[in-house]
């Protein structure tokens, strides 16, 4: 690379313009004032920056917790002190900064010293990492003119990402620093983590917000000696700024978040995350790397997101408030003063085709002053440049850009001036303003599109991989007041209020799309109305139901109006509207379609196949499960599209297997598709014997309706065959609505369309709940009263019959979580196993603090871990070795190697699913990162240590990521990737594998490299074999572990239960902190349907309360709303809304289980008579839950009342006869038997049609209770 132009070569001011400035800094429990964290062990929110995971040393900060670093040794201080952790440290300290490189006295970088570095009080070491990197050298040196030669970089005998050569790093580093101006520059800290965050939807967590101070000088690290010709030579990075921000916040301020911590101690009702403040979601590149500039629109964005958080918290929390929002006022208005009308001049100039565009915007910046117009300037640059530029610049402006000019079109001059008004990159001006890029990414507006709606810009990116943000857009058309005042936008562009149309579309856009992301395929208008009116914007967009209805006449094409059940309006977004048409449609067509013709007897192939794999056992469950799966088979053969739904170990792979080995289906050609890699490895082993091939559907649909690079799912005019007459889906409760359109129309010539999945579990992460709508228009009445549940379309397996599973407690105790009408027997496992708090499948244990769980996590996976031979597997906690053996382990004197799959020889990867902890949330000490760690220290730390030693003893790669992966750690992959992709060219595969490929969510251990002399040294990658390929090693390298994007590989001990969906384990450990914001009934029935043995739950507090989350209101499912098939009915409860057609709520508002219940329970109501729903009801220690319980004051009796459904299943009947002799036994007698010393009990049941008599209700409430 040829040297870069300097700011000498091209002539240009050696001045920078203004920036801002992001400071990352760990997350602190004592509030980053120079005190060790006060719990180091429970703060793992520091672990994910990454010089802290490979330092921290627990032990050594528990001894010196709380202690202040200035009372402490240096080699006392703990490793976060790098990472800035007293930035509010009101005492200086100076810390020794070593060389990287440095391995000792005697090795080729020994002559480095450590270097002294003063830490003033209130200050902090900025590192710009981003402006390190060897591949941003060139551009940098040309975006800014400096003096950087690539010819000037040391050859090292290793390989490495970062400049060296120190003129290099200097002139990099002091350019950086140039950009921020004292007491004028602002200073946001920021996290990447926090204990009491989730999910932080792509921005960083604001910490606090001052002004910089003072900008100290960069050093050069200090040698042990003299002569350094020849010598390798290198500057310090971290340069020292202070800042303004004090204890009294006269000056900046800090958030809250620590006494927010406090008070949700106290009251769980109030949560931490809610007055979180994210950095701009748009800017996430200014607030990366450690540290970086930040633009002036940045800024704006933080300092408001600041302002929001602080005004939820005034009234609320102590603190100085309301004199912080005065500050956040001042600044905002000088940011605006500073930024000007015109913030993005550079990148129009760019886009318009200047090369030196940066200097140029720069030089007439620096003419026109703050708050300028530059475009006439510009008009005068193109007509005689040497007037306007220095020398060197003005000889850029050859004549032929010059004639563009000139002859420019005036649309497409004023477009080059309106994208000028947004602080956006070149990149984005490019896209916005070259038509040619336009019709490239299929963005079908013209220039005068987007002049006449400049919010079009948001909206026609937003789904691409480098979208404008609203907001972007917004304070280009709407500035401050003093800007817009003396800069109006011209016409057609300019907007005539705050609630102009196109505002109001754009913000409506906004809503809609949040709405989805939160699984909303629309929204009533009436909470669009308030979406908009909530969103902070200046001026404010006070829009309402009328003004709304104004608006719709610009809102086609993006934005669809339809209605609601009860006739008010709601809103979609139009592509959310054409997916569900194409949904919509296809269903209807295909159910209302001519029937396939498949000539079978579906028994006969049934009773073969079962016969030939070993089935024996015939009694009459087994008779009813046959018969249920005959029925199956021939609907699911017959039909143009069909549902095929059942809980594990009701045979549903029996089923496919059978299904496609029928030679016509088998002829027409079979495709095999699921949402996840794990999901469609089952498909294809339960097909093995005809060796058909799966995919997933991002495999399947990629590259036309499925975009890589920004994870989306679209439709798409390209046409694609499927080459089969029948696909079969499997964990269709994964779809979107997107990904299921987009698989529908790419589906040619399919005969046959079979979903295969369980609604009841987690809705998909996405817009919409499709499977769950087609189950529910399909879905014969009645459901439960049938057998077998069969329809036209319809097909459901409700008998279990693998490990006896009609009567595992864990699966009863699972269907309570359902959303399924309860059988009048089934509440005996809440007195068996969850009040007893022990079975052969399920087994509780309590825990209470962080700490706790700490423990019991551990001890219970001692206890509950076992051999083959049902012996336990550890002997204790120290046991490294059993631990390493439940994972595939296999000893070899005191080591354990981890082996891929070798001819019939089993590997580690086939046995990593043999246990798994499980876990609702990500953060705290009871969320999946900490206790992957909690794993990690306990049982991995010796491969850790060995793993961590330099030079040839060291035998594997090193630890990779923030957490460290090593080998024999097990992982989860957490992308699609296709190794064929040019991106992915270092995931290579062994042996060579067609097809390879590995998608998000699949399992697998580390079973690779293992280093020996006289071998090739490969110790720079880990190899990983996934549970779903044994026998093939895929390559991880350090490039897979950036510490700014998301890593590829985690480590897989413990899971989400959103991660586990798909997947089955031998042994499940599941953490169920309280309380949860994120627990529901669809993930508690998901995290216990995961095992295939037993199932140990650790819960904060009460088991009991884990009851509650049964009701229809803790269901996530209902909360979203859809109109595939319906119009929604939306209904408000606490403040939520819910999807009425999914859930039971009598008049009363109470939620029940069933239709049934709700006549009951409201023709009790309108008889003036009190009841209690579920009421438990203790007798002689034994607790049972009748549906309801009356207690009549007056005549002091009390009745029981049980409605009774599903009787015809014949372990539903069994227990609930057990049930009935309970009743009989303690006093509490039927109706037509006499009143019993301790009640009367009413027996009612469903029709055979599953309906309910409502008269025969009213009237046993007339005979029994009224009389």
């Amino acid at each position: 690379m040829a040297k870069t132009k300097s700011l000498h070569d091209i002539g240009a001011a050696p001045a920078f313009p203004l920036r801002h400035l992001s400071i990352r800094v760990p997350w602190h429990d004592t509030g980053w004032d120079g005190r060790v964290c006060a719990a180091p062990r429970l703060n793992g929110s520091c672990l994910r920056l990454k010089r802290i995971a490979e330092n921290r040393n627990d032990t050594a900060e528990e001894a010196v917790a709380g202690k202040s670093v200035r009372d402490l040794m240096p080699e006392q201080w703990p490793a976060c002190v790098a990472e800035r952790m007293a930035f509010m440290s009101p005492f200086e300290y100076t810390r020794k900064a070593n060389h990287p490189y440095n391995r000792g006295n005697s090795s080729e970088y020994g002559h480095f010293q450590s270097t002294p570095l003063r830490h003033p009080p209130y200050s902090a070491a900025v590192v710009p990492f981003a402006w390190m990197l060897r591949d941003a050298m060139e551009k940098f040196g040309q975006d800014h003119g400096l003096d950087v030669q690539a010819e000037r970089e040391p050859h090292l005998n290793f390989e490495t990402p970062w400049i060296q050569e120190y003129l290099n790093q200097k002139s990099l580093l002091d350019c950086f620093a140039a950009h921020i101006k004292p007491e004028r520059s602002l200073c946001f800290f920021y996290a990447k983590h926090a204990p009491f965050v989730e999910d932080s939807n792509g921005g960083r967590i604001l910490i606090g917000a001052g002004r910089v101070l003072h900008v100290g000088e960069v050093q050069e690290y200090e040698y042990n000696i003299k002569d350094l010709n020849g010598k390798h030579r290198s500057m310090l990075w971290e340069r020292m700024v202070q800042h303004s921000i004090r204890p009294d916040f006269k000056d900046g301020f800090l958030l809250p978040y620590h006494a927010a911590i406090a008070r949700a101690a106290e009251n769980a009702e109030f949560d931490p995350a809610d007055i979180v403040a994210f950095s701009p979601a748009d800017r996430l590149l200014e607030f990366s790397h450690a540290s970086q500039l930040v633009s002036h629109d940045g800024a704006i964005a933080s300092l408001l997101a600041c302002a929001q958080s602080l005004r939820k918290v005034s009234g609320v929390l102590p603190g100085p408030w309301e004199r912080c929002l005065q500050w956040i006022d001042d600044r905002v208005g000088e940011l605006w003063k500073m930024r000007g009308p015109c913030p993005g001049l550079g990148a129009a100039l760019a886009a318009f085709g200047l090369e030196p565009a940066t200097f140029i915007a720069r030089e007439l910046d620096n003419q026109i002053g703050e708050n300028a117009d530059p475009w006439p300037l510009v008009d005068k640059m193109f007509n005689d440049p040497a007037t306007v530029l220095s020398e060197k610049l003005a000889k850029s402006i050859g004549k032929t850009i010059s004639a563009k000019w000139s002859k420019l079109p005036d649309e497409r001059r004023a477009l080059l001036k309106l994208v000028s008004r947004f602080e956006i990159t070149r990149d984005q001006a490019t896209a916005l303003y070259v038509k040619e890029e336009r019709d490239k990414a299929g963005v079908g507006a013209m220039d005068a599109d987007i002049l006449a709606n400049p919010y079009l810009i948001y909206e026609l990116t937003r789904l691409s991989g480098d979208p404008v943000s609203i907001w972007t857009v917004d304070r280009g058309v709407f500035p401050d007041e003093a800007i817009r005042i003396k800069h109006p936008l011209p016409e057609p562009s300019a907007l005539d209020a705050g609630t102009d149309a196109r505002r109001v579309r754009a913000m409506t856009v906004k809503i809609l799309e949040d709405a989805a992301g939160m699984g909303n395929t629309l929204l009533p208008q009436s909470q669009v109305v308030i979406g908009i009116r909530e969103l902070t914007l200046r001026p404010s967009c006070d829009v309402d139901g009328d003004l709304i209805n104004a608006a719709k006449d610009v809102f086609e094409g993006a934005v669809a109006e339809i209605s609601m059940a009860n006739g008010a309006a709601a809103l979609q977004l139009g592509r959310l509207a054409e997916m569900g048409d194409v949904i919509r449609t296809a269903v209807e067509k295909r159910i209302t379609g001519k029937r396939l013709n498949v000539e079978a007897d579906w028994r006969a192939l049934l009773d073969a196949h079962l016969a030939a794999h070993g089935a024996v056992n015939f009694d009459e469950l087994e008779e009813r499960a046959r018969a249920e799966k005959t029925a199956a088979l021939q609907e699911l053969a017959e039909a143009r599209l069909s549902v095929l739904i059942g809980p594990a170990g009701t045979g549903k792979t029996t089923l496919l297997s059978v299904l496609c080995s029928h030679p016509k289906i088998e002829s027409g050609g079979i495709l095999l598709l699921a949402p996840t890699g794990k999901a469609r490895v089952r498909m294809e082993q339960s097909t093995k014997s005809l060796k058909l091939k799966g995919f997933t559907i991002a495999q399947f649909l990629t590259p036309h309706r499925y975009d890589g690079v920004t994870g989306r799912y679209r439709l798409s005019e390209q046409a694609t065959e499927a080459g089969a007459h029948t696909v079969i889906i499997d964990e269709a409760s994964m779809l979107t609505e997107e990904m299921l359109a987009a698989l529908i129309q790419a589906l040619k010539g399919v005969q046959r369309l079979i979903l295969i999945g369980d609604p009841r579990q987690l809705p998909p992460i996405g817009a919409g709940r499709p499977f769950v709508d087609i189950v529910k228009r399909l879905a014969p009445d009645g459901l439960s009263e049938k057998f077998p549940r069969i329809k036209p379309g319809y097909a459901e397996l409700t008998i279990r019959r693998r490990q006896a599973g009609q009567d595992r407690e864990d699966l009863q105790l699972a269907e309570w979580y359902s959303g399924s009408p309860i059988a009048p027997g089934e509440d005996d496992v809440f007195d068996k196993v969850v009040r007893g708090g022990e079975s052969r499948h399920v087994r509780f244990i309590q825990w209470d603090t962080a700490d706790d769980i700490r423990e019991q996590i551990i001890k219970a996976l001692v206890e509950e871990l076992k051999k083959p031979d049902g012996s336990n597997a550890l002997s204790g906690p120290e046991d490294i070795a059993g631990f390493d053996a439940t994972l595939g382990g296999v000893p070899w004197k005191d080591f354990r190697f981890f082996n891929p799959r070798w001819g019939e020889k089993c590997g580690a990867a086939e046995m990593a699913e043999g246990w798994q902890i499980l876990s609702p949330v990500r953060s705290a000490a009871h969320g999946v990162p900490e206790l992957n760690r909690l794993i990690h220290k306990q049982f991995r730390q010796k491969m850790l240590e060995a793993s961590r030693e330099e030079g040839y003893w060291r035998k594997f790669p090193k630890p990779m990521g923030t957490e460290e992966i090593v080998y024999g750690d097990k992982v989860i992959n957490l992308v699609n990737t296709n190794p064929k992709l040019w991106w992915n060219k270092h995931r290579r595969v062994y042996p060579v594998k067609e097809d390879a490929y590995i998608a998000n969510g699949e399992i697998g251990m580390t079973v690779g490299y293992y280093w020996r002399n006289k071998y090739p040294d490969l110790r720079y990658k880990l190899e990983v074999e996934f549970s779903s390929q044994p026998g093939f090693k895929y390559d991880f390298t350090n490039r897979d572990f950036s510490e700014e994007g998301s890593a590829v590989l985690e480590l897989a001990y413990a899971l989400t239960v959103h991660k586990s969906q798909g997947s089955e384990f031998g042994t499940v450990f599941l953490v169920l902190p309280n309380p949860c914001r994120l627990l529901s009934r669809e993930l508690l029935y998901t995290a216990l349907t995961r095992q295939k043995d037993r199932i140990i739950i650790l819960h904060q507090g009460p088991r009991t309360e884990l009851r509650k989350f049964s009701s229809d209101d803790r269901s996530e499912t209902a909360r979203r709303l859809t109109n595939l098939f319906s119009a929604p009915m939306p209904i408000e409860i606490d403040g939520r809304i819910y999807e009425e057609n999914l859930i039971h709520r009598t008049a009363r508002g109470e939620m029940v289980r069933s239709k049934s219940e709700v006549i009951i329970a409201n023709a009790l109501a309108a008889q003036g008579i009190e009841y209690n729903y579920e009421r438990p009801l203790t007798i002689d220690g034994i607790t049972k839950y009748p549906d309801f319980t009356i207690e009549d004051m007056e005549s002091g009796q009390t009745f029981f009342w049980e409605h009774c459904g599903m009787l015809h299943v014949p372990s539903y009947r069994a227990r609930w006869e057990e049930k009935l002799f309970w009743y009989r036994s303690h006093g509490i007698c039927q109706q037509d038997q006499g009143e019993g010393p301790n009640g009367i009990l009413i027996i009612t049941r469903d029709e055979a049609n599953g309906s309910i008599d409502s008269s025969q209700i009213a009237k046993i409430i007339q005979e029994v209770i009224c009389s």
